[in-house]
């Protein structure tokens, strides 16, 4: 189920991993503008994926709301900390399921290895 596009940007961004030849990404998309922020990850535990955001925010501000599925990451004690540090709302949808998080088609229809 596609999401709402959001009226402001950055105040809903959406986040999931991916992999491609090998190499583990994170991908941060704003879902008003879709501008699209990729990092190459050593590693996708909660504290490279919390170095990675800082980075992000420290760029464009701090997101109302991010929407990530269950995956341990997201779903860890140090991401809920560091959200709810940072007035960030997290919505969490089922993992491996990247329709529900609302990423563009490409994310969808793109094999990955």
């Amino acid at each position: 189920m596609p999401w709402p596009r959001s009226s402001k940007n950055w105040s809903r961004i959406h986040i999931d991993f991916f992999k491609l030849e090998g190499t583990e990404f994170l991908l941060i998309i704003d879902s008003c503008s879709r501008w699209l922020d990729v990092y190459i990850m050593k590693g996708t535990d909660a504290n490279k994926t919390i170095e990675k955001l800082r980075h992000s925010f420290a760029i464009f501000g701090l997101p109302e709301e991010v929407v990530a599925d269950n995956g341990p990451p997201f779903n860890s004690a140090e991401f809920h900390r560091f959200c709810r540090t940072n007035g960030i709302k997290i919505t969490n949808t089922p993992p491996y399921h990247p329709t529900s998080n609302g990423l563009p088609p490409y994310r969808k229809e793109r094999e990955y290895d």
